[in-house]
């Protein structure tokens, strides 16, 4: 199954099924159907496939079981795509390709910047899909409005003229639903979802901050014993009636609640600026009451939105492991390591890592055994998130001094825990964070961290259990943020103060020590799955949603 992970899905039990000799080979592109209606989206659909004994391929970050990523940004990126469909399409198969599965709608540049060839190579994809099935089937179902129309149309003349004698195209979303009745007809039923319960509607796959939310209020939902639509099967707790849980980005809400119903809505919501964009304005007027992780976030919201706004925290519950060796990097036993992660998409000028490299150079110029590693994601020259090229002049300064390393590696969720678990200090000169993950994973494992003084990290980072360092707060450029916005403004953290605060920890380890095991105190007290579940459980009391 190919399957772009920037799609909200709304997640649901797969049952299990018998085996079968049958093994057939799908490649699925994109959902049957909308969320909330009818059978299940490929994803689910692909599990149940696959516990019939079928062959299936699936997205990058999707957990069984082959691996092909959709990439397009870049020709490098889309060259590993293409390379990888051809290896899945060598033998034959039966396509099933839903539009929308292609995320036109998660294209955010500018025509003039690049959309054009994203939007080629999305097409290009299904037409090569298309052309090398043995049979295909072509789902252009317009009610989504997640592809645009002449995308549709665009698709279904190219396929006509390349791929006519083995595909059949429904308008309609009927199709859809009977093939996917068809497909999963083997498998053994699932049990009856009660209607009073909590809907869990939001991205699950990935590492991004929304996939971790989603799969926080899972688990904290669970350890309170109420039904959801993740785990329904063994939950003692009644509801009065059914509650949806959003978890997407503002700018969503209204596509997943395009029909009225008798849901309490709530939105768990993240942003970074203090400043909304305009799309997010219209959540505010149709959800019931919106759920945030830090009082940062909490007054960015209540500024501009008429609903409660209730500030829920988070609840972390990370692996006991060993500490990475570093031995990759050159470095050993002797060598006081300073660590920065982020996710370039992120945007790298919101987690602004030139600030952590002059730092470090201004505070230790000539020192042999220090070592600072940018570990990030890779980045394209081209990605919106870097406009002013921070990585360009990162890149150029780790080739002039050996003690800048930078690491565009993407690795496995363990293996960076284990680099965080090593490293003497954790650095985070953020611009912004609506709460701040790898702050709170280095202070689950009582490391010493360095934070910019501003936004969603002052949850958890004070002077008790961290190194806040001063800022100013400057206008955002154009193209910086990930929508625009006027009049928004962001911290530009002191340079001069970093670089003494890194001095700082490496002159006095004992009192860094004694900060990072207070801050692993707070996280493991305030910050877990069980405080969470309560939290939740009281929210929900009050509300009135829970049956006595």
């Amino acid at each position: 199954m190919l399957f772009d992970n920037t799609l909200t899905i709304d997640s649901i039990p797969v049952a299990d099924a018998p085996e079968t000799g049958a093994r057939e080979k799908y490649v699925i592109l994109g959902r049957f159907t909308p969320n909330g209606h009818g059978p299940p989206p490929a994803r689910q659909l692909a599990a149940r496939l696959v516990k019939n004994n079928n062959i299936v391929v699936t997205v990058a970050n999707a957990p069984s079981p082959a691996l092909v990523p959709l990439r397009f940004r870049s020709r490098r990126l889309w060259g590993e795509t293409i390379a990888a469909v051809d290896q899945i399409t060598k033998t034959p198969f039966t396509a099933i390709i839903y539009p929308a599965g292609l995320g036109f709608d998660a294209i955010n540049k500018p025509r003039w910047r690049n959309r054009r060839m994203e939007e080629w190579r999305r097409i290009k994809l299904a037409l090569i899909i298309a052309t090398r099935a043995k049979e295909c089937v072509f789902l252009p179902d317009p009610e989504t409005q997640q592809t645009p129309r002449w995308v549709s149309l665009l698709l279904v003349a190219l396929i006509r003229i390349f791929a006519w004698r083995n595909t059949r195209i429904f308008w309609t979303s009927a199709p859809s639903q009977d093939l996917a009745k068809r497909l999963t007809t083997k498998l053994a039923p699932a049990p009856p979802v009660r209607e009073n319960i909590v809907h869990i509607r939001g991205i699950t796959d990935g590492q991004s901050g929304l996939a971790r939310n989603t799969l926080m209020s899972a688990e904290a939902f669970a350890l309170a014993n109420i039904p959801t639509s993740m785990a329904d099967r063994f939950a003692t707790r009644r509801l009065t009636r059914p509650l949806t849980l959003h978890h997407v980005n503002a700018d969503q809400i209204p596509h997943q609640m395009r029909k009225p119903d008798a849901s309490l809505h709530i939105g768990f919501l993240l942003w970074e600026l203090e400043t909304l964009p305009r799309s997010h304005l219209q959540a505010g007027k149709i959800l019931d009451e919106v759920w945030v992780p830090s009082r940062y976030v909490q007054k960015i919201y209540e500024k501009v939105y008429d609903c409660p706004i209730v500030n829920v925290g988070k609840g972390f519950s990370l692996p006991e492991l060993q500490a990475a060796s570093m031995a990759q990097y050159d470095i050993n036993a002797s060598h006081h390591v300073i660590l920065m992660c982020f996710d370039a998409h992120s945007s790298v000028e919101r987690k602004n890592p030139l600030a952590a490299v002059q730092a470090f150079l201004a505070a230790f110029p000539n020192a042999p055994n220090v070592r600072l590693i940018i570990k990030t994601t890779p980045v394209d020259p081209s990605h919106w998130g870097d406009p002013n090229g921070q990585m360009h002049q990162i890149r150029a300064i780790a080739q002039r001094d050996p003690r800048v390393i930078v690491d565009e590696r993407m690795l496995p969720f363990n293996d960076l825990l284990a680099l965080i678990k090593r490293a003497d200090c954790i650095v985070s000169p953020h611009r912004a964070e609506g709460f701040g993950y790898i702050p709170a994973y280095a202070l689950w494992y009582a490391r010493p961290v360095i934070v910019t003084d501003y936004s969603g990290t002052q949850e958890i980072c004070s002077h008790d259990t961290a190194y806040p360092v001063p800022y100013k707060l400057v206008n955002t450029g154009i193209g910086e943020t990930i929508a625009p916005l006027k009049n928004a403004q962001w911290a530009e953290i002191d340079v001069e103060a970093l670089a003494n605060a890194m001095r700082d920890v490496r002159g006095n380890p004992l009192k860094a020590k004694i900060k990072a095991l207070l801050g692993q105190k707070l996280l493991r007290t305030r910050f877990t799955p069980q405080m969470q579940a309560k939290r939740y459980l009281d929210r929900l009391n009050a509300l009135g949603v829970l049956a006595d």
